[in-house]
């Protein structure tokens, strides 16, 4: 049997199980697609139309944002289900816990807070200073999906990030000792990149409450 003192010594591949291996690649794509959803302009028929009448079909980009949308908010669902599949391994360690714990929460804040705001062009249009009331993100992908769940979750996200940042933070600097760098480190990155993300959002409640 492996002690503890053993277990502290072994290194992220040697001890990583699929689940964890799996989440920091999903982790990784949605944070290296982030420019290119962040890139995207609104459909100009929106300032028009608005966001409930507009043909959003016939925004040459729908499809691409339309994917980055469901991708935003599949893999933190996925993130889930591994999370949960693992945290009865980790009985004697605390590392790869909260490494999942963390990026649990940073998927959930970038995939469901900001992907949406970003996909669908809000982001460019308030940065360029054209925010309006046409950007009504009931009438806007994944509102028109899967709304109210969206909202809620959402909302859900701003009280929930608070508690788990102190949670998981006062835990890595309490656990500090038997953790590898790689577990302690990467934890900690993922929950500087979820308080990050909301800064990354400018007006979000201005155009989310319009």
């Amino acid at each position: 049997m492996i002690g503890i003192p053993r277990i502290a010594k072994l290194s992220l591949e040697q001890r990583a199980p699929r689940a964890l291996v799996m989440q920091l690649i999903l982790s990784a794509l949605l944070l290296a697609a982030a420019p290119y959803a962040a890139s995207m302009e609104p459909f100009q028929r929106i300032f028009i139309d608005g966001s409930y009448d507009a043909p959003h079909s016939q925004d040459p980009l729908f499809l691409a944002k339309a994917g980055l949308v469901a991708g935003g908010l599949l893999i933190p669902v996925v993130s889930v289900l591994l999370t949960v599949t693992s945290w009865r391994r980790w009985t004697t360690h605390p590392g790869p816990a909260l490494l999942q714990s963390a990026l649990l929460l940073l998927t959930f804040v970038v995939g469901w807070r900001n992907y949406p705001y970003w996909a669908t062009g809000v982001y460019r249009a308030y940065i360029s200073h054209r925010g309006s009331p046409h950007l009504d993100p009931a009438g806007l992908i994944p509102a028109t999906w899967i709304d109210p769940l969206w909202g809620c979750v959402v909302l859900l996200l701003y009280p929930i990030t608070a508690v788990a940042v102190l949670l998981l933070g006062a835990c890595l600097f309490h656990e500090r000792k038997r953790m590898n760098d790689e577990f302690f480190y990467g934890a900690l990155t993922a929950l500087l990149g979820a308080m990050g993300a909301f800064a990354s959002t400018p007006d979000y409640m201005v155009w989310f409450l319009d």
